[in-house]
């Protein structure tokens, strides 16, 4: 069984936010992944390790470098989406993540059909919702995978997407050195504004 794991960088709903980016990490296995981010953790200074967990917007340049080093020294081929919102919203819902999360996820599929197992940071706070984008998912990738929403504070595994989500945003934004570190490693880089996406029928 193949996994994907996503994440998003960015707040789709503020228009103040031009560029967001979601990535997929594909992954053969998920064993020693969820090994990361504490052996990580353990090298931020006492006073820093409060934080309930780590991610990138909320740490330092060096664990920021250490956690991306460490994905870059395994087989985790990853897919990127840059969108350009072009000052508009796009309003958190079931719909509209599912069509950001469905672009990224047939880059994957192209290079790997044996995905099943998709893992997704907790996006939705309700079931109805998460049950909703769960079915539109489903239906927009054309094949039947085994959707979970993990709590990244429960599960580190789902914070090394958000790791690179936020390396690939700050080089959006003309910060490259983050996104250097896991530059050998992207697969496929999308870049497409949100009316483009939305163009594309499930």
């Amino acid at each position: 069984m193949q996994y994907a794991l996503l994440d998003e960088s960015g707040r789709p709903a503020d228009r103040g936010d031009r560029i967001i980016t979601l990535v997929a990490i594909v992954a053969k296995t998920l064993v020693g992944l969820d090994k990361i981010i504490p052996k990580v953790k353990k090298k931020i200074p006492s006073k820093r390790t409060k934080l309930a967990e780590i991610k990138f917007s909320t740490t330092g340049e060096k664990t920021r470098i250490r956690v991306l080093k460490e994905i870059a020294d395994r087989d985790l081929p990853i897919y990127t989406l840059v969108i350009d919102k072009e000052g508009r919203k796009i309003f958190d819902t079931p719909e509209n993540y599912s069509l950001l999360v469905a672009e990224v996820l047939r880059a994957a599929f192209r290079d790997f059909p044996e995905i099943r197992h998709i893992i997704i940071d907790r996006h939705f706070t309700w079931v109805r919702q998460r049950e909703k984008f769960n079915e539109l998912l489903q239906r927009k990738i054309g094949k039947e995978v085994f959707i979970e929403h993990l709590d990244s504070q429960q599960n580190t595994v789902v914070s090394l997407p958000d790791f690179v989500a936020g390396a690939v945003r700050t080089d959006a934004r003309g910060q490259p050195e983050y996104k250097e570190i896991i530059s050998k490693k992207v697969r496929k880089e999308l870049v497409k504004t949100w009316r483009e996406i939305k163009k594309v029928k499930a």
